[in-house]
């Protein structure tokens, strides 16, 4: 029988084509994003500024004929579209220390361009929520879980795993990354400002709030993998289930969790225990 590691590595491996690039674009959205916040870090207001005002992003190979030495190199160029003069203006000043930010996050380009965002373009965000005026978490990760109780995280998790199961569809798929995951918590996001109206759909979602789902796992790469083409599925199918989640975390499962499950194929899942319960 397969090990739950040795499927989980191959629910990555198969991963199908649309899959695989939706997981690089997400990947590419979150390195651009931690590098925007790395050139401002300084200056974290215009950091948000940048996000919002980006409409999208690509890299692809500049195949215009170059001189000098390197003409017969491959040349990389990393795109932003921008749908505000200012923001051009700002990330143009900066953009040298941008690049370089971007290859500190993985992102090896040789140049910068930026483009202004025109017709339909402009309608787009790269950081939707960001533009709408919603700020992410103002809570540290090491804050205090909020005031759940231990049935009320317990059934929210229940609802994770039935998020997966959907999106995943195949049950034995879903489950080789369910049963992948040691520990499980749902912290409580504050936010700064918020024109969140959870409220709207009959009362499903859980009024204005919103948490960080952090996951333990052995294999923080695979799962990271799985996550950068169907985070975004999960999130979204959870939200139409009533539990509305900003981030989803992973982090390495501590030796005291060898051996444990967060989800149960029957049975409650089991949330992390807290300080004091």
């Amino acid at each position: 029988m397969q090990t739950i590691s040795t499927e989980l590595d191959m629910l990555v491996a198969n991963l199908g084509e649309e899959a695989a690039r939706a997981m690089k674009r997400a990947r590419n959205k979150e390195r651009y994003r931690a590098a925007v916040e790395r050139t401002w870090r300084m200056r974290p207001e215009v950091a948000r500024l940048v996000l919002a005002h980006t409409n999208g992003i690509f890299i692809a190979k500049d195949e215009r004929p170059r001189r000098g030495p390197d003409r017969d190199r491959d040349w990389w160029v990393f795109g932003i579209y921008l749908d505000d003069a200012m923001v051009r203006t700002e990330v143009d000043a900066w953009q040298s220390v941008l690049l370089q930010a971007l290859h500190d996050e993985g992102i090896s380009v040789d140049e910068l361009r930026f483009l202004p965002a025109k017709w339909d373009m402009r309608a787009r965000k790269l950081f939707p929520e960001i533009a709408a005026g919603r700020e992410e978490p103002a809570v540290s990760e090491g804050a205090a879980r909020g005031p759940w109780r231990g049935q009320d995280e317990s059934r929210a998790l229940d609802t994770v795993k039935k998020a997966v199961c959907l999106v995943f569809e195949d049950t034995e798929q879903a489950w080789a990354f369910l049963e992948s995951v040691r520990g499980a918590a749902l912290d409580e996001v504050l936010l700064r400002e918020s024109t969140d109206t959870g409220s709207r759909r009959g009362g499903k979602t859980q009024g204005k709030r919103s948490y960080w789902l952090r996951l333990y796992v052995d294999d923080v790469a695979a799962t990271e993998h799985l996550l950068g083409a169907y985070g975004e599925a999960i999130r979204s199918r959870a939200y139409r289930l009533g539990l509305r989640i900003r981030k989803i975390v992973v982090r390495q499962a501590s030796a005291n969790l060898a051996g444990q499950h967060a989800f149960y194929r029957q049975g409650p899942s089991r949330p992390l225990p807290r300080p004091g319960r």
